[in-house]
């Protein structure tokens, strides 16, 4: 189990690392494609934010701690912060590199390995959601 703590934590860093890097270049768009860029960037770090947020909600329910250091969020990513005065075309290209960098065969080879315990893990932690989000609880 202590490999998948290791991939959740892990995953919640990368993504977390995403969505601030998709942020900073949200900010720092200029140019003739600025409304198209800026608003593509805005719902990938509102989406990314949900996720981040979805995965911590799920590690604090296993027990286990997200990182909370952004120093420590980056080492354990592996993705590299976002880069500062280039271009529209290299934000994209950096954030799709980002993107590929995530792991998410890593992820499916895990899955498959704890199915079992992960299932029910995922069952309780869905109707956990499913009921806040429908307000049962």
């Amino acid at each position: 189990m202590e490999k998948l703590y290791k991939l959740l934590s892990d995953t919640q860093a990368s993504l977390f690392v995403l969505f601030q890097k998709t942020w900073v270049y949200h900010w720092h768009i200029v140019g003739p494609d600025f409304k198209q860029i800026h608003d593509l960037f805005g719902e990938q770090y509102l989406a990314l934010q949900e996720e981040v947020d979805r995965i911590a909600e799920h590690m604090r329910f296993l027990e286990i701690k997200p990182v909370s250091s952004l120093s420590r969020v980056v080492e354990v990513s592996g993705i590299g912060e976002a880069k500062s005065n280039i271009s529209e075309m290299e934000m994209i290209r950096d954030l799709m590199d980002g993107h590929q960098n995530f792991n998410i065969i890593q992820i499916q080879l895990i899955l498959k390995k704890h199915g079992r315990f992960i299932h029910k893990v995922i069952q309780v932690g869905l109707a956990c959601l499913m009921l806040i989000k429908f307000r049962f609880l």
